[in-house]
């Protein structure tokens, strides 16, 4: 389960590095998070056989890094959610402008 851990750190990173890129590759993204579901299924797996696993420092440290990581993609989340906002009422002014021409 160990090295189940590390690769759901190591793609925690990737995930982290995706999202704070100027332009958001989102296949590799996805892919990434497609992944690391994959590995965190076999995880939770691996503490339903062993629930004294839970109580580990590795666990403890993933849980961490995942909270991290939520909360990244939520604030970059809300600031794409505000310059879409910002372009549609751009978009609506240049419409409404383009009726005077």
């Amino acid at each position: 389960m160990k090295s189940e851990l590390e690769q759901i750190c190591d793609l925690n990173n990737k995930i982290r590095q995706c999202i704070t890129e100027s332009e958001i590759n989102t296949e590799e993204l996805t892919q990434f998070v497609d992944i690391r579901e994959q590995i965190l299924h076999t995880v939770i797996s691996g503490i339903k056989a062993d629930p004294s696993c839970v109580d580990k420092e590795e666990w403890q440290s993933v849980i961490l890094e995942t909270q991290l990581v939520v909360e990244l993609m939520q604030t970059k989340t809300a600031e794409l959610g505000q310059a879409l906002k910002k372009y549609r009422h751009g978009s609506k002014s240049v419409q409404q402008y383009k009726k005077f021409l």
